[in-house]
């Protein structure tokens, strides 16, 4: 009876410890982060943006909301990565494709 006593409670004790444990193979809840910049009318979707042509609006997770960004032809709002954008928020240069564009204009 003292054996299988010692058996369950080692079981118990494995089940226990177990429960505690995060998986490694859990999927990360983390977003990106972009700096977001409103594009001046007439460049085109995943086309490279002059920097004269982007005006920073701010940095997050979701692009702000732009009332000029109705259609679906060019880039309004787009994100860049911190790689492309430099300390002062502008465009490093003008060869930078957003990594993200949310809102369209015509």
């Amino acid at each position: 009876m003292k054996n299988k006593f010692f058996g369950f409670a080692a079981i118990a004790i494995a089940l226990g410890m177990s429960a505690f444990n995060v998986p490694t193979s859990k999927a990360s809840n983390k977003f990106t982060t972009y700096k977001w910049f409103k594009i001046a009318p007439g460049i085109a979707q995943n086309a490279q943006v002059p920097a004269s042509d982007a005006m920073y609006l701010g940095t997050g997770t979701t692009a702000p909301s732009d009332p000029d960004c109705d259609g679906s032809t060019n880039q309004c709002v787009s994100g860049f990565t911190t790689t492309q954008v430099n300390s002062s928020n502008q465009l490093k240069d003008d060869h930078q494709v957003p990594a993200q564009q949310p809102e369209l204009q015509n």
